[in-house]
């Protein structure tokens, strides 16, 4: 019911743009590919959908195909790329579609966003006369890792992701610092994973330490291993300079989850941060704030790395 109403919202937008799109033929089917991220959200899958509405009328075609983008397929494997965002509005001009997503696109971890962004640009980019996507988040224009306004992107703009590696994009392999199951030391874990090379290993660290660990049992040792930061969290800045890790966090931080203490969930970024090249101290901030109190701790200090909290045994790859 819900996308049904999404649908219909989308047509009565379309109607108010004007195009004024009259059918020339009659050409009254179409096969398309929607694309998905696949389950590990490492590439883009496509799937052949076919369409009874004509391709002169681009304005209800575009309606469908994003509803398609939003719908899950049969194999649970495919992951829609319209998910946990919305598209408000959609306007065709001149061989370009815009199109403005609410504000939680914004909350995508980057591999993601691209993916996404890709499976966008390359499924409508198949709309006849469609050459460009320029998407916006509430109305403001989308920018990269660095700050710099993304533009419009066309197919060519992304290459064959549907098996092949994409470019900017590097394996590596972090250390990272969860908790033990009494929430009052940490656990070494490795975690090797595919990221894109705009977005700064410290920042990749804090982000891997937010969504958790991949499993809570490692199977090898028999070792539990528990998330040390509060998912909530929204990641506002990380920067370095001279040694010294700056990391800005929401108000989520200031929320420990389950029994982790202060020091656990403090220490988890700092000796994770550490154990990256040229990080030797980290700056902990809420909402740019260091005069405040996670649990019993304050803040305002420079942390360096606590040998004392870690766990003898390791949880080898997580």
């Amino acid at each position: 019911m819900r996308k049904k109403i999404i649908l219909m919202t989308l047509w009565m937008l379309f109607a108010f743009v004007g195009m004024g799109c009259t059918s020339k033929e009659e050409d009254k089917t179409g096969i398309y590919e929607i694309y998905y991220l696949d389950r590990n959200e490492n590439h883009i899958i496509s799937v052949s959908y076919e369409t009874e509405i004509s391709k002169e009328d681009k304005q209800v075609l575009t309606a469908q195909l994003l509803e398609q983008l939003a719908t899950q397929t049969e194999k649970i494997e495919y992951k829609p790329a319209i998910s946990g965002f919305t598209v408000k509005n959609c306007i065709l001009h001149e061989g370009q579609i815009t199109l403005n997503l609410s504000g939680e696109y914004e909350d995508l971890p980057p591999v993601k966003e691209v993916l996404v962004r890709a499976a966008l640009v390359k499924t409508l980019t198949q709309i006849e006369g469609i050459e460009l996507i320029n998407i916006q988040v509430e109305g403001k224009s989308l920018l990269d890792a660095t700050g710099d306004t993304i533009g419009v992107m066309s197919a060519d703009t992304f290459i064959d992701n549907t098996g092949e590696d994409m470019k900017k994009y590097e394996e590596t392999t972090l250390t990272l610092y969860f908790a033990n199951a009494e929430g009052n030391q940490l656990i070494k874990v490795n975690r090797t994973l595919r990221y894109n090379t705009n977005i700064s290993l410290e920042k990749l660290v804090v982000e891997q330490l937010v969504s958790g660990p991949v499993d809570k049992k490692n199977k090898e040792n028999a070792t539990s291993i528990f998330a040390t930061l509060n998912p909530e969290i929204k990641i506002i800045s990380v920067n370095i300079k001279d040694g010294i890790c700056y990391v800005n966090l929401n108000n989520g931080f200031l929320t420990l989850t389950g029994n982790v203490t202060a020091d656990t969930a403090i220490y988890s970024l700092v000796n994770s941060l550490t154990e990256l090249p040229g990080v030797v101290k980290v700056q902990l901030a809420v909402d740019g704030a260091t005069e405040v109190k996670l649990g019993d701790k304050t803040l305002s200090n420079l942390f360096e790395r606590n040998l004392a909290l870690i766990q003898v045994e390791e949880a080898g790859e997580n």
